[in-house]
């Protein structure tokens, strides 16, 4: 784009004084925006670097945006302008006040062991310790983000009994060490400005314009510090995406951005709807995504971009199949079309669809990175049950692999019993059946265990995992346990899926533990590339390509349950899937791929809903007499139409109906 700005943009820019609301879409320039608008503040308008704050929503954005307005603005005072994130502006705050210094901030690591401390004092029952205190630490941070009294909290994760224990607990211990967490940043920043006028207006003096990135991403305890610091001149400048508002989970909302008209009367606003990005095909389409949405600023996103590719949706067997056509199609654009594997995405919804991508591009030689930092699948606790039960199959003596899975489902094994078989003989199943041997029910379960284990003997992997599920009564144990914890379910099963689909195509156990290693070595060298500028592939969630641009973006597993993902039930929260979807869609500049499978863990898989809003969109624009022109039938006019098929007139062959899916799917036809 250069430096030239576009009509919006140098509104944008222009604006002096009062609230101002910046809708930004994907690539329309809004980092120059707010570049050119500090510029414009201090030469034009004569303000202050010193009392210019510019926020955004990470220390790299921060950084960015900072190097950008420097490299611009050639001055002795560019650096007086003041650029951070939330959380350290209003640690900047709580110094000025409270005397505190970076040794007093409880890092993220730290707290995990703060809260493993307090878990195991409690002695509360888990099956995964790192994914409950994951889990806690979550909803912790949601309440002090959305300004909610703990003692109204119902925890989705354990009893309220015991969330108001450990959060107790947590908050005691940082009293005593005199800390803060990043959250509390957040909180104490906010306490401090509403109750101190003093100090509210000392900062109010310094910091008289305001600009915002990624507005879209602010939840209820910055917006409301904002509020305070902004008033009485209400000196703030917005920049956001309704359409892109997609960390709810972290208390950030769309309306915060919809209702700022409301909450600022005086307010200005301007739409950047120049996409400077994407394609037209890219463009169109995904805005005929996202305008089925209801709660959203209206927007007409155009580029004067070329035409460029259309979309491509492929269908797949499996989740296997898809994997494999993706890595195909992704070595043939390289090789054909000479893009470098740095300018491939893949993206998904959850990490767990990683796995087949990355088995894939293991035995293929394909190199890649994973942006998001996630765990090994296999070192969930679930897998490891599994993998127990394999290790006990191939060594009914293996002590460590029975201990593991000796009460689940439930057998009623006490620890006692290990405890003295251990000691009482090399052995164990000599010293479990010396303890019980006056308790023949449990002789019996005892005997039913070793049992299972010769039965599977022998058996393929994946045979062996649908006999641990169904025979012995695992897919049973998951769904008391999910209701012990007042967790749900489906994320669960999903890795138990996962685990088994990574067995399909491995004979024996020993042949499957082999690529378990070699699938983990292979992640740890993608964790140590992700920094370097190895041409590589980039696998990322949806959530994590938000920001990110490449020539090429393959979204996967566009199936219901996936994307909008089955937790997702109520129209708020189709609304952010479809935004998912979008904020996917619009990270492609030239090229977009979108797939999804016919058979998903071996049952029947139906396709997303928002791929019917794409076929719509296609249907939609062909009419009664409209041309089209099919590659292989050539040109012909259309005589009849139905949402499904359309029966064209043409030159050469004559009438023929088509399936629009079909025709779609394999970029049949185009409109003259």
């Amino acid at each position: 784009m250069g430096y030239k700005l576009n009509d919006n943009q140098k509104i944008a820019v222009s604006h002096n004084e009062g609230p101002m609301m910046v809708l930004a879409g994907p690539g329309s320039g809004k980092t120059m925006v707010i570049t050119h608008r500090i510029i414009n503040l201090i030469d034009k308008y004569k303000v202050s670097p010193n009392n210019i704050l510019v926020i955004t929503f990470t220390k790299a954005a921060a950084l960015t945006m900072q190097n950008r307005f420097e490299n611009l603005y050639i001055s002795g005072n560019n650096k007086n302008v003041v650029f951070g994130t939330f959380h350290s502006v209003f640690f900047r705050i709580l110094k000025s006040y409270y005397q505190l210094n970076v040794s007093q901030i409880l890092m993220e690591n730290k707290k995990t062991d703060v809260f493993r401390e307090i878990v195991r004092q409690l002695e509360i029952e888990y099956e995964d310790e790192n994914e409950f205190i994951n889990q806690i630490t979550t909803e912790i941070s949601l309440i002090k983000n959305e300004l909610i009294n703990v003692k109204y909290y119902n925890s989705v994760c354990c009893s309220n009994e015991d969330f108001y224990k450990i959060y107790s607990l947590y908050e005691a211990y940082k009293r005593e060490k005199q800390m803060i967490d990043f959250d509390d940043m957040l909180i104490k920043c906010y306490n401090l400005l509403n109750k101190n006028n003093k100090i509210l207006n000392t900062w109010r003096s310094k910091l008289k314009y305001i600009l915002i990135d990624e507005f879209q991403d602010i939840n209820r305890v910055q917006y409301e510090t904002i509020k305070l610091l902004a008033e009485p001149n209400n000196n703030l400048f917005i920049v956001g995406d309704d359409d892109q508002s997609i960390y709810s989970f972290r208390g950030a909302k769309p309306e915060f951005l919809l209702n700022f008209s409301n909450d600022f009367k005086n307010s200005r606003k301007i739409i950047l709807n120049v996409n400077y990005r994407s394609t037209k095909s890219i463009v169109k389409v995904s805005k005929s995504v996202i305008t089925n949405n209801k709660r959203r600023y209206m927007k007409n996103m155009i580029t004067n971009n070329k035409e460029g590719n259309k979309i491509s949706i492929i269908e797949a067997q499996d989740i296997g199949d898809e994997a494999k056509i993706v890595a195909d199609n992704i070595l043939r654009l390289s090789k054909d079309r000479n893009i470098p594997l740095s300018q491939i995405a893949i993206i998904y919804r959850t990490n767990v669809q990683s796995r087949a991508i990355i088995d894939m591009f293991l035995d293929m030689n394909i190199p890649f990175v994973v942006r998001d930092k996630v765990a090994i699948i296999y070192d969930h606790w679930v897998a490891k049950d599994i993998i127990s039960y394999m290790k006990l199959v191939g060594d009914i003596t293996n002590k460590d692999a029975l201990i593991r899975i000796m009460n689940k489902p439930k057998r009623y094994i006490s620890k006692a019993a290990i405890e003295i078989s251990k000691k009482y003989s090399d052995n164990i199943w000599d010293g479990l059946y010396k303890f019980y041997e006056e308790q023949e029910w449990m002789q019996n379960r005892l005997d039913e265990l070793q049992y299972d284990m010769q039965v599977m003997k022998g058996h393929k992997p994946y045979d062996i995992i649908k006999y641990i599920r169904n025979n012995i009564g695992y897919d049973k144990y998951l769904s008391n346990y999910a209701e012990y914890r007042k967790i749900g379910i489906e994320g669960l099963i999903e890795i138990l899926n996962e685990i088994g689909e990574s067995t399909k195509n491995f004979q024996t156990m020993e042949e499957w533990f082999i690529h378990i290693e070699e699938y983990r070595k292979l992640m740890e060298e993608s964790d140590s590339n992700n920094n370097s500028y190895k041409d590589s592939v980039t696998l990322t969630t949806m959530h994590s390509s938000k920001g990110l641009e490449f020539d090429v973006v393959w979204i996967t597993g566009a199936v219901e349950g996936l994307i909008p993902h089955e937790k997702s039930n109520r129209e708020r929260e189709i609304e952010e899937e479809r935004r998912l979807f979008y904020v996917g869609m619009t990270r492609a500049k030239e090229y977009l791929y979108i797939s999804y499978v016919d058979n998903r863990y071996d049952e029947l898989a139906q396709q997303s809903r928002f791929l019917d809003e794409i076929y719509s969109y296609f249907t939609d624009s062909i009419q009664i007499d409209s041309i089209i022109i099919h590659k292989k039938f050539g040109n012909g006019k259309v005589i009849k139409l139905n949402k499904k098929s359309v029966t064209v007139d043409f030159d050469k062959k004559g009438k023929v109906k088509l399936n629009m899916k079909f025709c779609i799917e394999n970029n049949l036809i185009t409109v003259k």
